[in-house]
């Protein structure tokens, strides 16, 4: 099926119709790849010379049909076996929904040559999963002949991004009830992050604060040469200020996270 694809295609790296073996060789990288590679072609070719609105409904209007896909492809998109992804309508895993709309966007944005754009495809399980696609296409006076690519399921990856922000969000939420104030800085001792306690404390802002070095806002000396040694040997320290304790350990970043319990009392002293 790939090679009589790419047979009736006429169409080589020359530019000259393709030989035999050119087509063998092609066909045989296609068919073992482990990559879901695909072409769409249009029976009607889109016209890109449209309004965006319009080159959006073409894609999804304008006749879309497979012209050759590989053996991952079908694997890809849980096709029963036996199944030809090419007799099928592109709409069955290609459906026009707001996701892929932002997709065809993206590639007319980049005269259709993008790497990793993001679109919500349907397996043939009725499932929906997070892709990215590599898309080149075949353009000739203003209208698009059709668009191939590389295919990748990102749905597993998504998820785990989305569980780390949701995490991260816990963890802001959490930081911003604790009365405890907490203080971060870069390595160049230049403040990252605060909670709304070191915002009472500093009697400051977030956004007045984030940004300025350590020695610029409300705090004790002592504490400003702790967090300069930690950022130095890398190290926890506790400093004392007026019988409070201050304790200062290293971030991740080669920073220093500085915390005190006690908020409530005054500015430094």
């Amino acid at each position: 099926m790939i090679e009589s694809s790419l047979l009736e295609r006429g169409i080589s790296p020359s530019g000259a119709a393709p030989t035999q073996t050119e087509v063998e060789v092609l066909a045989g990288i296609l068919a073992a790849s482990t990559d879901a590679c695909w072409c769409m072609e249009f029976g009607e070719p889109v016209d890109l010379t449209a309004p965006e609105h319009e080159i959006v409904r073409q894609v999804f209007e304008n006749d879309p049909r497979w012209r050759f896909s590989n053996a991952a492809m079908s694997r890809l998109y849980l096709l029963d076996s036996g199944e030809d992804l090419e007799a099928r309508p592109t709409s069955e895993i290609f459906p026009r929904n707001d996701q892929n709309e932002e997709f065809i966007l993206a590639l007319i944005a980049n005269g259709f040559e993008i790497d990793a754009a993001p679109a919500l495809d349907t397996r043939y399980d009725g499932v929906e999963i997070y892709v990215e696609n590599d898309v080149r296409a075949h353009v000739v006076n203003g209208k698009l002949l059709r668009m191939f690519g590389i295919v990748r399921d990102v749905g597993k990856q998504r998820h785990r991004e989305e569980r780390v922000l949701a995490d991260l969000e816990q963890a802001r939420t959490i930081l911003a009830a604790l009365p405890q104030l907490i203080i971060a800085c870069n390595d160049a001792g230049r403040i990252t992050a605060v909670n709304p306690a070191a915002e009472r404390h500093l009697a400051q802002s977030a956004a007045e604060v984030l940004g300025l070095e350590m020695g610029a806002v409300n705090l004790h000396a002592a504490i400003n040469d702790a967090v300069s040694k930690v950022i130095d040997r890398g190290l926890p320290s506790n400093v004392t200020v007026d019988g409070q304790i201050w304790k200062i350990v290293p971030n991740a970043d080669g920073g220093a996270v500085v915390t005190a319990c006690d908020v409530t009392m005054g500015g430094a002293t």
